[in-house]
């Protein structure tokens, strides 16, 4: 685990190729919540998980992604704090660090400038996931994802990595590209959106191992992202985000007597077939589990599924962690 008692970094354990990394999802509270409550929320959120074995968290950068899909909205948008601030308040809570996600399209120059500056500078972090255009079919007013990069790149002292999509690679059979070319401007390692299918993942994972090996490239850790689903307005909300869910898994999930506890055991399974279709890829993986819910059966089911992909991964290694 990273402590920050330690002199590893989080960034140094998202780019040791050597050992999994266990990050755990949050997303920060609404904007306009006082620091005290915002606080309040993350102690909270923090003391829930102090029995989890991670090595940080993911503090996402909620966006209203108009224009991605025609599908309608299962919960409206609320618009939420900084992540780079609410993420300030964990390492002092936890002893841990953060991967803050940032969405550059919507900044301009300077005003991500400013960002950058108040989170490496004031909130100390080092970690970060950046994030493109949602939607190829609008035109956004901000950076472009390769210019934030290099800019993040030149600052030193911190990393970034970028988001992958194993759905993307079904229909346009080129995110291993992406992936490279994301690599040539700085990234150092990939994380998922949410999984419910191993086929997408292990397609991806392979190609992109193969790829790595005709440039002489070591491959950059990708980390899968899980979250456990227990009623049917949350998968409405997981295949809004384009995740796809096979028809017979989502039955599976909801028709069962206890739909967060199924979903966990599908969860576990999806990544065993991701682990024995990709043994021999080459491509370091990383565990990360969402805590989005509001509900507590959600909830209490991330954490229970955080512990079981963490051993099922660690099992599958062979080798202490």
């Amino acid at each position: 685990m990273t402590s920050t008692n330690s002199p590893e970094t989080l960034v140094d354990v998202l780019r040791d190729q050597s050992r999994p990394v266990f990050l755990f999802g949050a997303v920060p509270p609404k904007d306009g919540t006082t620091v005290e409550k915002c606080k309040e929320i993350c102690a909270k959120f923090v003391a829930r998980g102090s029995v989890l074995a991670t090595d940080g968290f993911i503090i996402y950068d909620i966006q209203d992604e108009m224009g991605r899909t025609t599908l309608e909205r299962p919960f409206p948008f609320r618009k939420c704090m900084d992540a780079s601030t609410y993420g300030s308040y964990f390492p002092s809570l936890s002893g841990k660090q953060c991967v803050v996600y940032k969405s550059v399209v919507e900044a301009g120059v300077e005003d991500f400038d400013r960002w950058a500056d108040m989170a490496c500078e004031k909130h100390n972090h080092c970690a970060f996931n950046l994030v493109g255009a949602p939607s190829s079919k609008r035109v956004y007013s901000g950076l472009k994802l390769d210019e934030a990069g290099l800019k993040m790149k030149s600052r030193g002292g911190n990393g970034f990595g970028c988001v992958c999509i194993p759905e993307r690679h079904i229909t346009k059979g080129d995110e291993q590209l992406n992936m490279i070319r994301k690599i040539e401007f700085g990234a150092e390692w990939f994380i998922t959106q949410g999984i419910f299918s191993s086929a997408p993942v292990s397609k991806l994972l392979n190609e992109y191992g193969d790829i790595c090996r005709q440039k002489g490239i070591t491959p950059k850790k990708v980390i899968l992202t899980f979250a456990p689903c227990g009623r049917k307005k949350t998968m409405d909300f997981i295949k809004w985000l384009g995740i796809i869910v096979p028809e017979h898994k989502e039955r599976r999930i909801l028709d069962a007597e206890v739909p967060v506890r199924e979903s966990i055991t599908l969860l576990r399974e999806i990544l065993l077939n991701i682990l024995q279709q990709t043994g021999n890829s080459g491509v370091p993986i990383g565990i990360n589990v969402e805590s989005l819910s509001i509900f507590k059966d959600e909830i209490d089911g991330a954490h229970d599924l955080f512990r079981i992909l963490q051993a099922t991964m660690l099992n599958s290694q062979g080798s202490p962690w």
